[in-house]
């Protein structure tokens, strides 16, 4: 018989490897220090090609074969348990300071210059390698797959999302304030409501969306609450369910709007564990 624990880590890896081939790229510390040490590897170029497939078509396989350093290992699922209830808020913000806070400009944390003339490929590069070394998630959105968000999350200000701990699931609350989304475990949102401490947040930038067709975005989480993995599971979550094209989830989001006596939780878990793989199917732009 399959323990909970057994059920949660096969669910958690199959849900990776999955929306792993969503269309958002984004990239996490570990796999950079993965791919760091195998370059030191005197045959990484003979294999290069190989290595490059393997770890895009598998990337949660990749990291359990090839990750042997000590901070690639613990950024790596699977193992955490419950979020321990904070002992106290971050700092108190006035009231509806996240709704009127001014858009944050991509410039404040990227030279600008250093995209001109370059292809958007290029500048995917350049974002993915602006991050490389820090607890961050981060990538380049289509803006037709944006807009879509944008203005499901116009409409669902807030939601929750399921995340896979070692025994059983934990659930974190996620809260829109314009291009801006902040994730925090449900047992401290619970207790501090809005100065609840975040566990992961999130920032668009659409300045280059004329432009170049493109929105970028980072996320910087706390590693004392989730890793890389569980950064991304959640971004991935958050891109599945206000991206607007499973008509299942879409309903979820309405209830839990406009009819939270008949909302349950566990449709929530319902849906990871029959994740539709053809809602990941589109391509990137």
């Amino acid at each position: 018989m399959i323990s909970l624990t057994q059920r949660c880590s096969f669910i958690a890896r199959t849900a990776w490897s999955s929306m792993s081939k969503h269309p958002v790229c984004t990239s996490s510390y570990a796999m950079v220090k993965a791919l760091e040490e195998l370059e030191k590897n005197p045959y990484f170029d003979k294999y290069a090609a190989k290595i490059a497939k393997f770890q895009k078509e598998s990337p949660e396989e990749f990291l359990s074969k090839f990750a042997k350093s000590k901070d690639v290992k613990e950024s790596q699922s699977g193992g955490q348990g419950f979020t321990q209830k904070a002992k106290k808020s971050k700092e108190s913000l006035p009231k509806g300071s996240y709704a009127f806070a001014p858009q944050k400009k991509l410039e404040s944390i990227l030279k600008m210059d250093l995209l001109k003339g370059k292809t958007n490929e290029e500048v995917k590069y350049i974002w993915t390698e602006h991050f490389r070394h820090k607890d961050a998630v981060s990538g380049i959105i289509p803006a037709d797959v944006y807009d879509k968000l944008h203005e499901s999350a116009g409409k669902y200000a807030t939601f929750l999302f399921p995340l896979p701990r070692n025994e059983g699931y934990e659930f974190i609350v996620a809260q829109f304030a314009g291009h801006e989304v902040h994730f925090t475990p449900l047992i401290n949102y619970q207790a501090y409501k809005e100065d609840a401490p975040e566990c992961l947040s999130l920032v668009h930038y659409p300045d280059l969306r004329e432009e170049r067709g493109i929105i970028f975005m980072h996320g910087e989480y706390d590693k004392n609450i989730i890793n890389a993995f569980e950064a991304q599971f959640l971004v991935n979550q958050l891109q599945l369910y206000y991206g607007g094209s499973d008509k299942a989830k879409t309903k979820l989001l309405e209830k839990f709007h406009h009819a939270p006596d008949q909302f349950k939780h566990m449709e929530l878990i319902d849906q990871l564990e029959r994740l539709d793989l053809s809602m990941l199917s589109l391509k990137d732009k």
